[in-house]
């Protein structure tokens, strides 16, 4: 019966081959108990108790007359416990989880672009830079950016973990009205640091820092919602001008090519915050949005073509009670979405006090960035780096999560994750060394591409690097301490001329950078840190 069966027919024959029936096990011939357990032996293996083999044979439709005549056993529960012993325990490995670190590469270097990109604004507004020298060197408009850039890159930093947490609370719109009221107060009191710097006699350098916090809040909104082609778009035109020797433009052109670049980024912050409906604000990645908005187009054609074939079929009477309440009750928010004056968001309000490290952070790796920048650093390659470093952290994590699926012990694991902790670092460090010597080609003026130079992009890209770690590891705090005890020793050595520029830099930088990495390396290796 095994075999092949052949069956003659009319046409010559065919054969029909019957699937081979397994064979039972030797110490299963003739006893019913070890046939049952031959024929249960997945289930009873993975079971952790009896009494999920008693309610296995219970669902199986087996009856008492079949347990004490056929089994042999008083009843349902010794069978059980029978075949509990009998059969040995296999518990199955579980399924693997979905990786929550996992990144597309194209987002990164498209994020990295936006980050850069803006730097050209620079080379047009240069001509507003001019004016007597200050307390570091640099005129007072240069002097009044930096400010205003500072105070805009704490206080957008703070905003954009305030606006992701909201969006993972499911509060759309409060993140929407938290971007835009937020960018608002940013830019307000981003100005008045550059007016009190500059003075009401520049003007047009005033201007200048104004359109500079303007223009990083909307890039704020735009990158949070994940809009990040929208912001390239915007870009596009000046980097075009730029390179077409836009620097060279009259003044009022010039001003107006800027003008048009920060309405438009503006504009659009405004509108993907205002425009886009309740939920459908992205809160996970860019792709889980395009997702999202492809079911709902691919819905919305299925009910043309059914609304164009004829009505719809009327739902079974046989649907079960609690999934027409289920039904119901996914109803309801909708409903409530659509009368007026409501609000879709019914997830909980984070914490303020939970950004409020971020925005310190943000604030204290700022003055050191443009103190590097005042100092003559490769401040340009450390800004690309920035979709590198967001993709290797990234990367990190996933390894590490890995790690920790493969590792039961916790010595094993901190010997895996320091090594992907020195793989990435090392990887960010050679990316950085790659992007210095781009730029000490390509663009006139740039620092020498040697070892003091390096040395201080390494040490502050590797600081800025590590502290992002701490950061998604939740530990917040801690790089915001790092940063802000190294930025707090830096300025008022830069203020005394104690050093040269770059020393000063190169030596806090990586001072914070080993206190971060000790920190990184220590964090990294708690299996708490993954979970």
């Amino acid at each position: 019966m095994s075999g092949a069966l052949s069956a003659a027919g009319a046409d010559g024959g065919s054969v029909v081959r019957l699937p081979r029936l397994r064979r039972a096990p030797a110490w299963a011939d003739g006893d019913p108990v070890a046939e049952l357990a031959q024929r249960l032996g997945d289930a009873c293996g993975s079971a952790v108790h009896a009494d999920e083999i008693a309610a296995l044979l219970e669902s199986d439709g087996l009856t008492d007359e079949q347990i004490t005549e056929r089994y042999r056993h008083p009843d349902l529960f010794a069978l059980a416990e029978t075949l509990f012993a009998l059969v040995p325990r296999t518990y199955p490995e579980p399924e693997p989880a979905a990786d929550p670190w996992r990144t597309d590469v194209g987002r990164c270097v498209l994020r990295g672009l936006t980050f850069a990109l803006p730097g050209v604004a620079y080379v047009v507004g240069g001509r507003w830079a001019a004016g007597p020298d200050g307390h570091f060197g640099v005129s007072a408009a240069v002097a009044g950016w930096a400010a205003a850039a500072l105070c805009s890159w704490g206080w957008n930093q703070a905003l954009a973990h305030r606006a992701g947490l909201l969006l993972l609370a499911s509060r759309p719109r409060a993140a929407a009205r938290c971007l835009l009221t937020g960018g608002a107060a940013g830019t307000g009191l981003a100005t008045a640091a550059a007016a009190a710097v500059i003075g009401p006699a520049h003007l047009p350098a005033l201007a200048f820092a104004a359109g500079q916090a303007l223009y990083m809040a909307a890039a704020t909104a735009l990158l949070v919602l994940h809009r990040e082609r929208t912001l390239l778009y915007v870009l596009a035109p000046l980097t075009l001008a730029a390179a077409c020797g836009a620097a060279a433009l009259p003044s009022p052109a010039a001003a107006a090519l800027l003008a048009a670049t920060v309405t438009a980024a503006t504009a659009a912050a405004a509108a993907t915050a205002l425009r886009a409906p309740a939920g459908e604000l992205p809160g996970g990645t860019g792709q889980d949005a395009r997702r999202g908005l492809a079911a709902r187009l691919r819905r919305r054609r299925a009910g043309a073509s059914q609304s164009e074939n004829g009505p719809r079929p009327a739902p079974p009477q046989s649907v079960p009670l609690n999934l027409a309440r289920l039904a119901a009750r996914l109803r309801r928010p909708r409903a409530a979405a659509s009368r007026p004056g409501s609000s879709p968001d019914n997830g909980p309000r984070p914490a303020l006090r939970q950004s409020v490290p971020l925005g310190l952070a943000g604030l204290a790796a700022g003055g050191l960035v443009v103190a590097a920048a005042l100092a003559g650093e490769f401040v340009g390659a450390l800004t690309v780096s920035m979709g590198v470093a967001e993709w290797l952290l990234f990367r990190l994590r996933s390894r590490c999560l890995t790690a920790v699926r493969r590792t039961g012990v916790a010595q094993r694991l901190l010997g895996r994750s320091w090594r992907v902790l020195a793989r990435c670092l090392g990887g960010y460090a050679a990316a950085l060394v790659t992007l210095a010597g781009v730029e000490s080609a390509v663009l006139p003026g740039a620092a020498a591409w040697d070892a003091p130079h390096l040395g201080v992009l390494l040490a502050l890209g590797c600081t800025l690097w590590l502290a992002l770690l701490l950061q998604s590891c939740g530990r917040p705090w801690t790089a915001a301490a790092v940063l802000s005890a190294a930025t707090a020793t830096a300025v008022p050595l830069l203020a005394l001329h104690t050093a040269t520029p770059g020393t000063v830099i190169g030596v806090t930088g990586g001072c914070a950078a080993a206190v971060l990495l000790a920190a990184a390396t220590t964090v990294t290796a708690r299996v708490t840190t993954h979970r």
